[in-house]
């Protein structure tokens, strides 16, 4: 706790050694204080929060932070993308702006940008990177609007993130033994592994887009249009599902569940099913792209299906069944050692 004399201020150290200051009066929100104990931006928001009055307008002026993503949000760059990736960027600005708004936004130097992301690196380097993707947009903002000449966070690297899990034969049996055709859970693998698409495109897959036994799916990461065959056992298990709305797997009440709903579904069922946290619905996409491989299929006909625009990615699951082939002949053709006499 801290030693500031200031009625209904609480203060604690956090994981990475620095304070953090709330005001805490029953009847009231909590609200965090920024800046340091003293400070102008301190004692406005201070009194802002005691008086009801909302806190952004306190957050350090018109070329503060605050200003600066409020400002962004009402950009064309940003109203251009994807409902998805606005929420993405919304979730990572969210704590920076509550964080750190009250900072200028003029003069933000290039290692208070690289402590911001290294922050959050320390053991969440996927949410780092999201982050630093969405304030270099923001601050490519800044330099628009002429507040200053160049973005402190251009020059942050990427933090290297280890590639998803591809679901094993084992995994996959355990998961469909324990989801029977018919179960949501089961149709939601089915449509992910079938079609080998991305959770954001399967949540999306409506019944007016099935043509005889052809489904036609517009990627939403890639706009890449598709036109898939729809494979007997997933008829199957789209036909034990039965109707519940316009989309092939939605939310209970037939509505569309997003993204991230159903991978909260879909990671809980596998929990249930034994199986480890590392099996997510993109894993179950690699599954499938790696059996074909596997069976055979060329780098073309892979992405056919999958949608890559390029086959670098394509490459690695074909190179993968190849080796694996291949070895299998070499040791088979390989000599056995003879005694010798």
């Amino acid at each position: 706790m801290t030693d500031i004399q200031l009625p209904y201020v609480q203060g604690f150290r956090d994981r990475h050694g620095l304070m953090r200051y709330y005001v805490r009066k029953k009847g009231l929100k909590r609200v965090a204080l920024p800046g340091l104990p003293g400070s102008q931006a301190f004692m406005e928001a201070y009194h802002a929060a005691l008086g009801g009055r909302p806190i952004a307008e306190f957050k350090g002026g018109p070329r503060s932070l605050s200003a600066l993503i409020k400002s962004y949000y009402a950009s064309p760059k940003f109203k251009n993308l994807e409902e998805s990736s606005q929420e993405t960027y919304r979730q990572a600005l969210k704590p920076i702006e509550e964080r750190d708004g009250h900072r200028s936004a003029v003069d933000l130097p290039e290692d208070k940008a690289r402590k911001i992301i290294e922050e959050i690196g320390v053991d969440r380097p996927g949410a780092a990177n999201t982050t630093r993707a969405a304030l270099c947009n923001v601050f490519d903002h800044a330099v628009k609007l002429k507040w200053r000449h160049g973005n402190p966070f251009a020059g942050i690297e990427r933090y290297k993130l280890g590639s998803f899990h591809t679901w094993t034969e084992k995994e996959i049996a355990a998961y469909i033994a324990r989801w029977p055709v018919g179960t949501r859970e089961r149709t939601a693998f089915d449509l992910h592994y079938y079609t080998a698409q991305r959770i954001s495109d399967v949540v999306k897959m409506r019944r007016d887009e099935i043509t005889g036994d052809t489904l036609y799916v517009i990627q939403q990461k890639t706009k890449v249009e598709l036109n898939i065959r729809i494979h007997p056992e997933l008829r199957r298990s789209l036909n034990a599902y039965g109707i519940r709305g316009q989309h092939l797997i939605g939310r209970l009440d037939g509505k569309q569940i997003s993204a991230k709903a159903l991978r909260e579904v879909m990671e809980e069922a596998a929990a249930k099913a034994g199986l480890s946290k590392k099996c997510t619905p993109h894993g179950i996409r690699k599954a499938a792209l790696t059996r074909l491989a596997e069976a055979g299929a060329s780098e073309k006909v892979i992405a056919a299906l999958s949608g890559h625009q390029t086959l670098n990615e394509i490459a690695r699951y074909t190179k993968a069944a190849d080796q694996g082939r291949l070895v299998v002949s070499a040791i088979a053709a390989l000599p056995a050692l003879q005694p010798e006499g």
